[in-house]
């Protein structure tokens, strides 16, 4: 049989799978994972491994935590290339203001409402069923198609992702890796994520002398001090250098989806002087950032306070360090005079990374070419959040991309949806993406 009709085969098996499919993602949902505390995050793995385990795919569970179980299933294991899927099970809490039971999973015109339901149990539910279809016809696949269902990535992945690279990297070692996270971006379509920004999360400490109030230039004040240093920083942007994908590229992609001229686009999103949440974006995806997040000092009105703190957070691009950030501080902290008054420390921080050559890559490509296809218009872009993409580009699968169903903006929301829509389109996305890049036997 042709590759051709493979695809088409599974594309239709999809369909018939659509009532499974969707209750897949509801039962997962309806499984909280947001708690530690609870078996939620080992419990929603085990709904997914089940799925697969009733077709005769092998699954096992690299455990953790004692309420943590990864699953780990593998499909057509032999000498051929290796496609990883990868997602997570757990969640954010669900916080306030929910017009429906967030953990109830209802239907409502056509949406799925729960949390997780984009971020991202909807995307894992896909990756299961596009294995599961693979499996169902048999599809000769020349390589080993991998699904990896971790919790913790909510909590930066220590035992989830980065756990199963330590524990288990064997077992989900690959050629390239394909990460489920939300990546619809409204009217431009769906965005397949080649890289991400890393974040820096920094503390200024200021450190004066205490005084009488009445009499403030008794001592040293600690929060004028922070005021001077973070207005210094604002007169510069932060050290940047160039992005995976430029400013004019993802332009150029957008116009092309809307069908409009790249500069007449380009003049429509920057124009005016005031940012917009488009142009803000832009300019976040292709620089480094810097945000003033908090600032506490003194005990008193009447006290000159001898202490000061601030905490900042910089988004830096792919090939930047985080060292860069505090010499960007320190450098001004000298340039106030105050450097020997001034410690700056690092709270937390890892590198961004990206797929080189991205437009050259075969599972990049190929994931473009198939959603393009099957969802319409595709664009490539950054994920303008933290992803497990980070930890399996660092362990060296660097053909590693995010892509998967519903609109990123919905996560972490009241009220989170994803459209049973998109996930029909992105399993058959993830099924087609595994048949080309993996090969078919003739």
């Amino acid at each position: 049989m042709k590759v051709i009709d493979w695809e088409q085969k599974v594309i239709n098996h999809i369909d018939e799978l659509q009532d499974e499919l969707v209750r897949l993602c509801q039962d997962m949902i309806r499984i909280p994972s947001w708690d530690r505390e609870t078996r939620g995050e080992a419990e929603a793995a085990h709904c997914v491994g089940k799925t697969l385990e009733k077709r005769g795919i092998d699954t096992e569970y690299v455990s953790s935590h004692p309420n943590i179980d990864n699953l780990i299933a593998t499909w057509k294991a032999n000498n051929g290339k290796h496609i990883l899927f990868n997602g997570h099970v757990d969640v954010v809490p669900p916080g306030e203001d929910w017009t429906v039971d967030p953990f109830g999973a209802e239907i409502r015109d056509g949406l799925i409402y729960g949390r997780g339901a984009v971020d991202m149990k909807g995307g894992v539910a896909c990756q299961a069923m596009a294995m599961s279809a693979l499996h169902d016809l048999e599809v000769p696949l020349k390589g080993t198609l991998i699904l990896n269902a971790v919790g913790d990535e909510e909590r930066q992945g220590k035992l989830g992702t980065m756990w199963c690279i330590d524990k288990a990297w064997k077992k989900i070692k690959a050629n390239a890796a394909l990460i489920a996270e939300p990546s619809g971006i409204g009217r431009f379509g769906y965005a397949v994520n080649i890289g991400e920004k890393g974040p820096v999360w920094l503390k200024i400490t200021t450190k004066g002398e205490k005084a009488h109030g009445s009499i403030p230039s008794a001592g040293k004040n600690a929060v004028t001090m922070m005021i001077k240093l973070l207005e210094s920083l604002q007169t510069e942007n932060p050290p940047t250098i160039p992005p995976p994908i430029t400013r004019e590229a993802i332009i150029a992609q957008f116009a092309a989806s809307l069908n409009t001229e790249p500069k007449l686009l380009e003049s429509f999103i920057f124009q005016g002087d005031e940012p917009n949440p488009l142009s803000a974006g832009i300019v976040g995806l292709t620089t480094t950032t810097m945000n003033i997040g908090t600032i506490t000092g003194g005990v008193a009105a009447n006290v000159v306070p001898d202490r000061c703190e601030a905490q900042l957070d910089f988004r830096i691009l792919p090939g930047q360090k985080p060292q860069e950030m505090v010499d960007f501080i320190r450098r001004h902290a000298e340039q106030q005079g105050i450097e020997g008054d001034c410690n700056i420390e690092i709270v937390e921080s890892f590198e961004g990374n990206s797929v080189p050559n991205y437009t050259q890559n075969p599972l990049a490509t190929t994931v473009f070419n198939a959603s393009t296809e099957i969802t319409g218009p595709t664009v490539y872009f950054l994920v303008p959040f933290a992803t497990d993409g980070r930890l399996l580009r660092r362990a060296g699968i660097e053909s590693t991309v995010v892509y998967g169903p519903g609109n990123m903006a919905s996560a972490h929301t009241s009220d989170e949806k994803i459209a049973i829509e998109d996930l029909i389109k992105v399993t058959k996305v993830f099924a087609l993406t595994t048949i080309r890049y993996l090969g078919v036997k003739n």
